[in-house]
């Protein structure tokens, strides 16, 4: 999705207290905040589509490229042991866990596709780009006789391109019949992610019905059973969303072995077929590259279904939200576009019973999200310590602190510091007080919370700041890590915080692998895990201010124009639901940011937050009948720095071989650390919806588990 903006709003923010931090000795005297200051927004990217231009139809091309059947890749002792090289039932021969990706160029646009999704699972892949690079035997085979693929992906299923004014295919008759054969030998599937009606350079039981290229109108596509079969994650009611795209519509020829996977009415718009010496294959009618809904929910499950579930890594499919600043007040936005500061706004009782009541409606409407569970930032240097244990239903400001601890258990809380200052330049000791104070009232009020985690106001302390300090209107500039408070990391290591919250709007933030965190250059005992921003405003209480608002800056009249109309509050939510669900399709782990204001009970018990929430939820699970995981942060953060040790196995060299006579998986790796595996059963294995996998310690001796393909 890219790296997403940062904006500065005029907003002044006083903070007001409402309650005293008593007892110094207990809690660690307040820091002083910083008159005038403002909070930054923080906004996401309004759009879900970028570069998403309808692709071309193929080039239509005669003939087809005959087979020989005679032909094998398999070293001739294990060609003997397993018979003929046409297959009666899958081969005995070893396979790497190990995709390869077949194009034409680095401008085919399926390459990226195929990446994307290779590279979020963290799965181990090579690239072929045929028109400059050769496919022999020996690029799919090892030495030792055992296949180097356990998957075959292609772009499209003719691998044309123009050759001064001709077109002509990658992959010569000899190479398509490499490539052939190894499916043949080794029983490796092939998946295709664009083809057409035709015979070349085979036949895919497919024949002509129409075609047309498509916009924003959304073509539905309905799973059939053997869809259902294959993309066993979605719900078989599911309705794919294609557009920006062109589009075969297709019919299977009478008599030919293949089954519809997608269709559209009669037309057929994917297609899993067996060639006539046996090779399983799967394709779909129409382009789609990586910032298409219709690719997340599908490519993932074309490359699952290729290699039979057995690949590195894993995808899963995360929602967590926190919501910042709990006991502090927010500046408020109003439609007219003024914002109020003093004494802006507070939130009650009332609205903090409304949250729970809230996450339990939306639990029992949404089965699939059964573990949601709000993740509440607290400044606790405005909480009253004197407050009750009682909860106020109907309660006002004043009854926020004792509601809260009512209901403490019903949320996860994280250190968001006493008061809320930018740490940029605080010393050690300000740096402190605002960690371990906050820690205090926590323990205090009874609020468990873990030490290890913490989330600093406008994610300050970590290198981003404006250089003129005065300067509280402009954007910020990301000066890196390396620019961070020496300070507040010396601190925050010495109260043993081991991750502390960045943000997907700073570049230096960003991990540089997916799912993983940034540890951080200056002090390596601390990670950083970034969140996702959204454009919900953290001073917005209703749907008019947060419509005036957006549009303020994303309308056609707006500060950074996106649209070409205002949108409406309903639009505008559909809008941000698209972002996340793209998050949520793609397996993103990181937490979605929200603040206070967002919870304000805005009429009938509904909010910004919990609206944006049943949007979201709405949408997935018209899609999937897998769950959606809620970890609670230091889980969250443990997982990142689990998907950080995985790819450094990647890059170091890990290796790991499926053997189907014995089934099992057996992981090599010359450094030592862990792997994910997925496919990989037996203990310790997890499980979800229809997967499961394993994370392997690797050491100098290989690792060997049970493996269980799927059908």
């Amino acid at each position: 999705m890219g790296l997403l903006k940062l904006f500065t709003a005029a907003a002044v923010s006083t903070v007001l207290m409402l309650g005293t931090v008593q007892g110094a000795a207990a809690a660690p005297p307040r820091a002083p905040t910083k008159a005038g200051q403002d909070h930054a927004v923080i906004l996401g990217d309004p759009g879900t589509r970028k570069a998403a231009q309808p692709g071309a139809p193929l080039p239509k091309v005669k003939g087809s490229v005959p087979l020989k059947r005679d032909l094998s890749v398999r070293p001739k002792a294990q060609a003997t042991l397993a018979g003929p090289s046409t297959l009666a039932a899958p081969a005995a021969a070893k396979v790497g866990l190990r995709a390869l990706v077949v194009g034409v160029d680095a401008a085919d646009w399926g390459i990226d596709t195929w990446r994307s999704t290779l590279d979020r699972v963290g799965a181990a892949y090579d690239v072929l780009l045929t028109r400059n690079q050769p496919l022999t035997a020996a690029t799919l085979t090892r030495p030792d006789g055992a296949g180097k693929y356990n998957a075959i992906l292609l772009t499209s299923s003719m691998l044309l391109y123009d050759s001064g004014g001709a077109y002509v295919s990658g992959l010569d008759g000899t190479e398509w019949n490499t490539l052939w054969a190894y499916e043949r030998d080794y029983a490796v599937r092939q998946a295709t992610l664009y083809t057409s009606y035709g015979t070349y350079p085979e036949d895919y039981c497919l024949s002509a019905s129409s075609e047309a290229s498509i916009g924003d109108a959304i073509l539905p596509a309905s799973l059939t059973t053997a869809g259902a079969g294959v993309f066993d994650a979605l719900k078989s009611t599911a309705k794919v969303p294609i557009l920006q795209s062109y589009v075969y519509r297709t019919r299977v020829t009478a008599g030919c072995a293949a089954d519809p996977v997608l269709v559209n009415g009669a037309d057929v718009l994917g297609v899993r077929t067996t060639s006539t010496d046996g090779r399983e294959r799967l394709a779909l009618t129409f382009t789609s590259n990586q910032y298409l809904t219709q690719s997340y929910l599908l490519t993932y499950g074309m490359f699952r279904w290729a290699s039979r579930g057995l690949f590195l890594g894993e995808q899963r499919h995360f929602l967590d939200v926190d919501v910042d600043d709990w006991f502090n007040t927010a500046d408020h936005y109003y439609p007219d576009g003024h914002v109020e500061s003093d004494p802006g706004w507070a939130m009650t009782g009332h609205e903090a019973y409304n949250a729970n009541q809230r996450q339990v409606a939306l639990r029992a409407a949404y089965p699939l999200a059964s573990g949601l569970t709000l993740n509440l930032a607290y400044n606790g240097g405005d909480a009253n310590l004197n407050a009750g244990t009682t909860c106020s239903p109907n309660g006002n400001a004043s009854t926020l602190t004792a509601t809260s601890r009512c209901l403490a258990t019903k949320f996860r809380w994280i250190n968001h510091t006493l008061t809320h200052p930018e740490l940029n330049t605080t010393d050690y000791a300000t740096t402190t007080n605002e960690i371990a104070g906050n820690r205090t009232v926590a323990t205090q009020l009874g609020l468990p919370q873990p030490n290890t985690i913490l989330k600093t106001g406008e994610y300050s302390g970590l290198g981003v700041y404006n250089d003129n300090p005065d300067d509280d209107v402009d954007p910020p500039t990301d000066h890196g890590l390396a620019a961070s408070n020496p300070q507040f990391l010396a601190a925050a290591k010495d109260l043993g915080v081991k991750y502390v919250h960045g943000n997907m709007s700073f570049p230096s933030h960003v991990p540089d692998c997916f799912n993983c965190a940034r540890v951080h250059p200056l002090e390596p005992s601390i990670t950083v895990v970034p969140d996702w921003p959204t454009n919900i405003a953290y001073h917005t209480t209703t749907p008019a201010e947060e419509t005036a608002f957006y549009n303020s800056f994303y309308g056609p009249a707006g500060k950074f124009p996106f649209w070409p109309t205002n949108l409406t509050y309903a639009q505008l939510l559909d809008a941000e639901a698209e972002v996340a669900l793209a998050h949520l399709a793609t397996g993103s782990l990181y937490t979605h940011t929200f603040h206070i204001a967002n919870l304000h009970d805005y009429g009938s018990g509904k909010t910004l937050l919990t609206d944006w929430l049943d949007r979201v939820l709405a949408k997935y699970s018209a899609y999937y009948n897998v769950p959606v995981l809620s970890p609670d942060w230091p889980t969250l953060a443990a997982y990142a720095t689990q998907r950080n040790a995985h790819f450094a196995e990647l890059r170091g060299g890990a290796d790991a071989v499926y053997d189907p006579a014995a089934r099992t998986i057996t992981v090599t790796a010359p450094l030592a650390g862990s792997l994910t595996v997925s496919g990989a059963s037996g203990t310790g294995s997890t499980a979800y919806g229809p997967e499961v996998s394993s994370r392997l310690t690797l050491g100098s001796t290989a690792v060997t588990v049970p493996a269980s393909p799927r059908s």
